[in-house]
C-alpha cells in the first residue's frame, strides 16, 4: 500500500468553506477514505460538534481508529452510502459530504485490481467480502450486459467491439489480470490521446461492480431527510456521469418528494490551479453545493 502520506484530499478549503453552517453542529462524512476531510472538519468544529464518517471499504477502519482514539467529537463506521437513513436521524445533519473519488491506496493496492498499470487480479469491490468480483462478471455477463455497461458507464464508442472481443477472448481462456483486460481493450482501440484506452472501460467496470450509481442516487435522497433546514451537502465528483447525476438532483429534476434543495452556487467549483499543480488527481474534481430550504 501507498504511504499515506502521500495521500492528499481534494479541495479541502473549498470544503471547509462551503459544508460546515455551524461548528457547533453535526457533519457526515460519507466518503472516509484515509481521513483528508474528516482531520480537516474536525479542526473547523467547536468542542460541541460531532463528526460521523462511514465508508464502505474495511480497511478504512485502521485510519479511522487512530482518529478515534483522540477525539470523542469523532465517530466512524463501515457502510455504504445507502445506509445513512438508518443511522442518522431524520432533520439531524448540518452538513454532509462525500468525494466520489477512488482514493490513491485503493488504485496501488495490487490485490484491489483497480489500476490497469500493472499486472494484478481483477477484483474491483469496494468491499472485498461482498459481491462477484470484476473477473466473475467479465467472464460470466453477456455480451449485451457487458456492452450496455461500458457504453452507459464508460461512455465507450467502441462498446460493441470490446464486448465482442472478450467473449471470443474467454472462449480460449478466462480473462483473469488487469494485464490481460487492458492490452485487449488496447487493441480494439485507436489511441489518439495521451489518455489510456482502458481508463473508461475500466472505471464503467468498478462502478458496475460497486452498484456506485445507485449509491449515489441513494445518498442523494436519503440526505435530503437527515438534512436540517439550512444545512448542506457537498458532493465532489470527477466525471460528467457521476457529477449529471448530482447536478440534476440539486436542480430538483430527479426528485418527487416535498423537501427542497437548492444550489449554492449556479456553477460548479473547480480546484485552483496551484492545487491542481500540487496534486494532480484534483484537476478533473467538481464541486458541487446544495441547502435544504424546506
Amino acid at each position: 500500500m501507498r504511504d499515506v502520506r502521500e495521500h492528499e484530499a481534494v479541495m479541502v478549503s473549498e470544503v471547509i468553506n462551503n459544508l460546515i453552517v455551524d461548528p457547533n453542529g453535526n457533519y457526515l462524512d460519507c466518503t472516509f477514505g484515509l481521513g483528508g476531510h474528516t482531520k480537516a472538519i474536525l479542526e473547523n468544529l467547536s468542542s460541541i460538534g460531532t463528526l460521523l464518517a462511514i465508508d464502505r471499504d474495511p480497511l478504512s477502519m485502521q485510519e479511522a481508529s487512530k482518529i478515534l482514539k483522540k477525539d470523542s467529537r469523532f465517530d466512524f463506521k463501515t457502510s455504504s452510502f445507502s445506509s445513512i437513513g438508518e443511522i442518522e436521524q431524520v432533520n439531524k445533519l448540518n452538513g454532509i459530504i462525500a468525494d466520489l473519488g477512488i482514493s490513491s491506496y485503493q488504485l496501488d493496492e495490487k490485490e484491489r485490481g483497480f489500476s490497469f498499470n500493472g499486472d494484478f487480479s481483477l477484483d474491483m469491490r469496494m468491499d472485498q467480502t461482498k459481491g462477484p468480483t470484476a473477473e466473475e462478471w467479465i467472464n460470466t455477463a453477456s455480451k449485451e450486459e457487458i456492452e450496455n455497461v461500458f457504453w452507459e458507464l464508460g461512455e465507450a464508442r467502441n462498446s460493441r467491439i470490446i464486448s465482442k472481443k472478450i467473449i471470443e477472448q474467454r472462449k480460449l481462456k478466462a480473462i483473469t489480470s488487469t494485464k490481460e483486460l487492458a492490452n485487449l481493450i488496447i487493441s480494439c482501440t485507436h489511441r489518439r490521446t495521451k489518455r489510456h484506452p482502458a481508463t473508461n472501460i475500466f472505471r464503467a467496470i468498478r462502478m458496475h461492480i460497486n452498484e456506485e450509481v445507485q449509491e449515489l442516487k441513494n445518498l442523494l435522497i436519503k440526505s435530503e431527510r437527515v438534512l436540517k433546514i439550512g444545512g448542506r451537502i457537498v458532493i465532489i465528483s470527477f466525471h460528467s456521469i457521476e457529477d449529471r447525476i448530482v447536478k440534476r438532483f440539486f436542480q430538483g429534476k430527479d426528485r418527487k418528494d416535498e423537501v427542497s434543495l437548492k444550489l449554492v452556487s449556479k456553477k460548479p467549483i473547480r480546484p485552483s490551479l496551484d492545487e491542481v499543480k500540487r496534486n494532480p488527481r484534483s484537476r478533473s474534481a467538481i464541486l458541487r453545493v446544495a441547502e435544504k430550504v424546506c
